[in-house]
């Protein structure tokens, strides 16, 4: 086994840009499908935005250093407009291309879904409760913030599939350790990837302070995917389940003042877009639409 640290041998995978994040497989076929016919910067936006690692290497390559000196683009709509529809399809389709390579292991099959499925909720409860809350015109960044919040997770699980196949590794991580891992490392691994790939810093805030328990100098942004996480942790949408918390008793639901009849829509509303059909909405990939077309009801 080797004797540098597993923190410094996952700084060094982001720094030799050695691994791939994982698409999620049902999205990467629609994209596949649509190949040569996304006509608009809707279409293509509409195939991407429920993907964490999609989004986050369309924003890496408009914000790369070719365009060092322009403002970061933070929007989806930003970003291909800057690269151009044809372009930003190109980056698209090999970052799927390149996702399907990381499916052959073990860890990634096993612990992805979960964390995909967590990223979506939290990012449809992040648009969701920022409608609900007032704050429509944050209502998109909240949505990609919280879809990004936990991408040290994923990246974290790309990076140790990658590390335990190493002939010198040693053998196969337990469950234990590899949760340990992902709950604390995952913000340092996190802001690690977003700085290294210059995406926007709303995102680097979210990810620093969503387990924080300080709201004096925190932003909106950052409290709505803060209570959006909780909500997804209470109905145990991801890895994690904590039926105890009581939302309205968050410091971030009386920091956004919302009420505790709109916070429990919000779970009934989490419970039937994940739970209430036969086929999750993971399953069944875009069928519910953009976050323009979701409504608080």
């Amino acid at each position: 086994m080797s004797s540098r640290s597993l923190a410094e041998a996952l700084h060094d995978i982001v720094d030799a840009e050695s691994v791939n994040l994982p698409i999620y497989p049902a999205i990467a076929r629609r994209v596949k499908a649509r190949e040569g016919s996304v006509e608009s910067p809707d279409d293509l936006k509409a195939l991407i935005e429920m993907d964490p690692a999609l989004v986050c290497t369309l924003f890496r390559a408009a914000n790369a250093a070719f365009f060092k000196g322009l403002k970061q683009t933070s929007s989806l709509e930003e970003a291909i407009s800057r690269l151009g529809l044809e372009r930003s399809l190109q980056v698209v389709e090999q970052a799927c291309r390149n996702g399907e390579g990381c499916l052959g292991g073990e860890l990634i099959p096993r612990y992805a879904p979960p964390l995909w499925q967590h990223a979506v909720g939290c990012a449809l409860g992040s648009w969701w409760l920022a409608n609900r809350c007032g704050y429509q015109s944050l209502a998109q960044q909240a949505y990609l913030a919280g879809l990004l919040h936990d991408i040290g997770k994923l990246f974290l699980i790309a990076s140790l599939e990658k590390i335990v196949s190493c002939d010198n590794f040693g053998g196969p991580l337990s469950d234990q350790i590899i949760h340990e891992i992902l709950q604390t490392m995952h913000i340092e691994q996190g802001l690690h990837l977003l700085r290294s790939w210059q995406l926007p810093e709303i995102f680097h805030q979210t990810i620093d302070n969503h387990h924080t328990h300080d709201l004096d100098s925190q932003d909106i942004t950052v409290a709505l995917v803060k209570l959006a996480n909780r909500g997804c942790h209470k109905v145990g949408l991801g890895l994690e389940q904590d039926r105890t918390l009581v939302l309205p008793t968050t410091a971030e639901a009386q920091f956004l003042g919302i009420s505790e009849v709109a916070l429990a829509e919000y779970e009934i509303m989490l419970e039937d877009r994940f739970f209430g059909n036969e086929h999750t909405m993971l399953q069944t990939g875009l069928a519910h639409g953009s976050p323009a077309t979701w409504s608080n009801e």
